[in-house]
């Protein structure tokens, strides 16, 4: 008897799975370690197989890459589409529309968690490909009018009269767009972008107090006089001196990401030699360091002024805004590199090492606030106070002044609204 050869239809199967659980592993360490840290042999070793068993399936980790971007931008238009088909309930029932289309949103946005990271960057590690470039820099007009649709039938219900619903479509789409980046944790998907819903809606304070006791508030002051004694930015004396190199490396690690930025990328940018650079600093990592570490101690400054005040939950809250509005505007590139850069943050080793620990201190004493306020009835359980110390904090980082030139003033009082008092409040 002679035994049978195995059908070409089952090769071809096997093929396929083998093909997929390399693709799978790969977007899960890109997820992870970054993909500019993340090598071939890395993948195969993950998978376990041999390095050259890879090239059968994918030509490069680039070819990974833009496959998974290409596959997030086919959602993205499907998700623009569903939602766009969806006029009679936006019509019948905004706030329904509304939370449907971020939830839709934040699962999608979950499910292609290494894309997100990749498209996460305003331009691609120097070694990519224009294939790479293109696949990253995608749009998606489809889910743009989805989204301006959707929100804007919430005009029907009369939301309150000071709110700009361009500022809440804005923050809704990138946090849900952005959600496995803000939200690191296992909260069902669902879950989060509802509760995003719950605080952007209806607000975390009931009874908030009115704008002129917000305004006099102690931690206010303490929020405004702290920004106040902050010294200007130094600007670069001369062509090649050491601000300038600083100068670009945070342009660069802002652009491109800690990882996927090279010490050539920042001579390139400073316009000096590599010679030069390396009489100016010492490495890559202590040109991050020192990047983070100014940023670092302001932040911690106006944190602790702020939550020394003695004022209450919703003044804290609302004083902490001011401080992160002012902190998105002045470090727009240090909020970038460490809103998209945390990969491997929790070693030791990692430049952005003492930039974590110091955020986890800051979460710990937001849980707390947040506990306080239920206690007093102060802030609405919309969600337990880990989770709802992550949705304020993601807000608050959110990059207002690229929605259309907002003004400092102008992001706080819509903070005012989209967190204490809700989009939808009458108040």
């Amino acid at each position: 008897m002679t035994a049978s050869l195995p059908r070409a239809s089952d090769a071809a199967s096997a093929n396929s799975t083998r093909t997929e659980a390399v693709r799978q592993t790969a977007a899960r360490l890109f997820e992870v370690a970054g993909y500019s840290a993340t090598t071939m042999n890395d993948i195969a070793e993950a998978v376990g197989v041999l390095p050259g068993s890879l090239y059968h399936h994918f030509r490069s980790k680039e070819d990974i890459a833009v496959e998974l971007l290409l596959e997030l931008n086919q959602a993205l238009d499907e998700c623009g589409v569903a939602a766009s088909r969806r006029s009679d309930l936006a019509a019948a029932d905004p706030e329904a529309a509304v939370r449907l289309l971020t939830t839709e949103l934040t699962e999608l946005s979950f499910r292609h968690a290494a894309a997100i990271r990749l498209r996460a960057h305003e331009a691609p590690p120097s070694v990519a490909t224009a294939r790479f470039a293109e696949a990253m820099q995608a749009q998606t007009p489809t889910l743009d009018r989805a989204w301006r649709s959707t929100v804007g039938a919430l005009a029907t219900v009369r939301p309150a009269p000071s709110v700009d619903l361009a500022i809440v479509r804005f923050a809704l789409r990138r946090l849900a767009f952005h959600a496995p980046v803000y939200y690191p944790g296992a909260v069902p998907p669902r879950a989060l972008g509802s509760h995003l819903c719950d605080i952007v809606l209806h607000g975390l304070a009931p009874g908030c107090p009115a704008d002129e006791e917000l305004d006099g508030s102690a931690a206010l002051a303490a929020a405004t006089d702290t920004i106040a004694g902050w010294r200007s930015p130094e600007r670069p004396a001369t062509q090649g001196d050491r601000a300038e190199i600083v100068a670009a490396a945070r342009a660069e690690f802002a652009r491109r990401g800690y990882e996927a930025t090279t010490i050539r990328d920042i001579a390139n940018a400073a316009d000096v030699r590599m010679g030069t650079l390396y009489r100016r600093v010492e490495s890559k990592e202590a040109l991050l360091r020192e990047i983070i570490d100014d940023h670092g101690a302001h932040f911690e400054q106006a944190f602790q002024a702020v939550m020394s005040a003695g004022s209450t939950p919703p003044e804290t809250l609302d004083a902490l805004a001011r401080v992160f509005v002012h902190m998105s505007r002045r470090y727009h590139e240090e909020a970038r590199i460490v809103l998209y850069g945390w990969a491997q943050r929790e070693a030791t080793t990692s430049p952005l090492h003492e930039y974590y620990v110091a955020t986890q201190r800051r979460l710990a004493r937001l849980e707390r606030l947040m506990q306080r306020g239920f206690s007093t009835g102060q802030i609405r359980r919309i969600a337990d106070p880990t989770e709802l110390s992550l949705h304020f904090r993601s807000l608050l980082w959110l990059p207002f002044h690229e929605h259309a030139r907002t003004s400092e003033a102008r992001a706080h009082a819509s903070l005012r609204w989209i967190l204490l008092r809700g989009v939808l409040s009458a108040r």
